[in-house]
């Protein structure tokens, strides 16, 4: 009787470290398992906020303007919407009041610039206007290489394209980047690799009122 209270001890004991060792082993797959859930759960928000806004965009760009409204307004080399004066910045405004959700705003670099937001661009063509842009400029060239998706628009149509980088962790300069936290990259799965960052990039299109 002895013997078998001994024995039941012992096994009782050994099920315990049979425990901790799974729970050791399994720890770090959990860990990064709930690491992606939440980084592409926050993912998904940014997309769908992203497409909201480029919908928005295009509405505002649609609507009837008045004839002393001009299409754009801006001097040479000046991409900031906070003039307000021109079709154009009212549709990066509406964007921007959108984006303001998850820190991100329509404002070239440096100029109106909120350094705790990050800065993206848009490219807006209305029927036969030349195509113009409100934002961050330096999203044109690589390795963004941000542009249109589709065909032009006609002459009666209005297409706005809004991109920006999933994670930007130089303007601003945070932790983690922003929208979207970069947190899988120290696992292999990075969002914000120097050739060939991720980036949000979708146009939307619109017949013109």
């Amino acid at each position: 009787m002895r013997h078998f209270a001994r024995y039941k001890s012992v096994t009782r004991r050994r099920r315990r470290g049979a425990v901790v060792l799974e729970f050791i082993v399994a720890m770090p797959v959990l860990f990064v398992a709930f690491l992606a859930i939440f980084e592409f759960g926050i993912m998904g928000l940014v997309v769908e906020n992203g497409a909201h806004a480029v919908n928005e965009g295009v509405r505002e760009g649609a609507k009837v303007w008045g004839g002393s409204v001009a299409f754009d307004n801006n001097p040479a080399a000046n991409y900031d919407p906070t003039g307000n004066n021109d079709i154009a910045d009212q549709i990066a405004l509406s964007m921007d009041a959108i984006l303001d959700v998850f820190d991100l705003e329509v404002r070239q670099n440096t100029v109106s610039d909120n350094l705790t937001k990050a800065n993206v661009l848009v490219i807006i063509e209305r029927g036969a206007n030349p195509v113009t842009y409100r934002g961050n400029i330096t999203l044109l060239a690589p390795p963004y290489n941000c542009t249109r998706t589709g065909a032009p628009p006609g002459a009666n149509e209005i297409v706005v394209t809004l991109c920006f980088p999933l994670v930007n962790s130089s303007t601003p300069a945070t932790t983690y980047g922003n929208p979207v936290p970069n947190w899988l990259a120290s696992f292999g799965f990075n969002l914000n690799k120097p050739a060939t960052p991720y980036r949000f990039e979708m146009s939307a299109r619109s017949e013109l009122e």
